[in-house]
């Protein structure tokens, strides 16, 4: 007789057929993902600090659900990005969207978790993905009012406005978000960041630091 067995500890429940374990879909592994990288953001104190602020103005929220959504496409339309290439993209938007620059290290350490979470929902281990969404339940039970929200983004015609949001979801990140003390956030006018073309004609990328 074949049937389902207990998976064991730090992975992820799978489907069993004829007595075979079989990996899981693409589509749960995606899914997973872009709640990973949700729940990421949720704990980025720079980005709660300009939602809450409406820095990206009335609709940041939304900017914020945008942005999860941006950074999955990245991840699927630039399947070798490193640390260096998502926090860059990561710090972009923040600037452009949000007004702020991020100097305190935090855009690193933002990147270099989604791409370690990347790889783990890529190899079918859940097992961080739902500890993240564990705490973030946790700390909604203790009077937490903020929704995790996800909006895929189709960077060809219009959006896919495929969301879906905690209310949906069954399955957050280590800490509690602390507002103060370690930020070096800095308010700025938004202005259009030009791509800089140096004397041999190649283009100069801007880093976090030139800006």
């Amino acid at each position: 007789m074949s049937g389902l067995s207990s998976a064991p500890s730090g992975q992820s429940v799978r489907e069993v057929q004829g007595g075979v374990a079989l990996p899981p879909s693409p589509e749960k592994i995606q899914n997973k993902f872009d709640l990973s990288i949700a729940l990421t953001l949720s704990t980025w104190p720079a980005l709660t600090l300009a939602v809450q602020n409406s820095w990206g103005g009335p609709e940041s929220s939304e900017k914020r659900d945008w942005f999860a959504g941006s950074i999955s496409q990245l991840m699927t339309d630039v399947a070798d990005a490193n640390v260096e290439y998502v926090e860059e993209f990561m710090l972009n938007v923040m600037n452009d969207e949000f007004d702020i620059n991020v100097e305190d290290g935090s855009g690193e350490e933002m990147a270099a978790k989604i791409i370690g979470l990347r790889k783990l929902t890529l190899q079918g281990d859940f097992a961080l993905v739902d500890e993240m969404y564990r705490q973030w339940q946790q700390r909604q039970s203790k009077g937490g009012t903020e929704r995790i929200n996800f909006q895929h983004v189709d960077r060809g015609e219009d959006e896919d406005d495929t969301d879906w949001d905690s209310d949906d979801l069954d399955v957050e990140e280590d800490d509690d978000v602390e507002m103060g003390e370690a930020l070096v956030l800095g308010k700025t006018p938004k202005e259009k960041v030009h791509p800089k073309v140096d004397e041999d004609g190649f283009t100069e990328v801007i880093s976090k630091k030139k800006r």
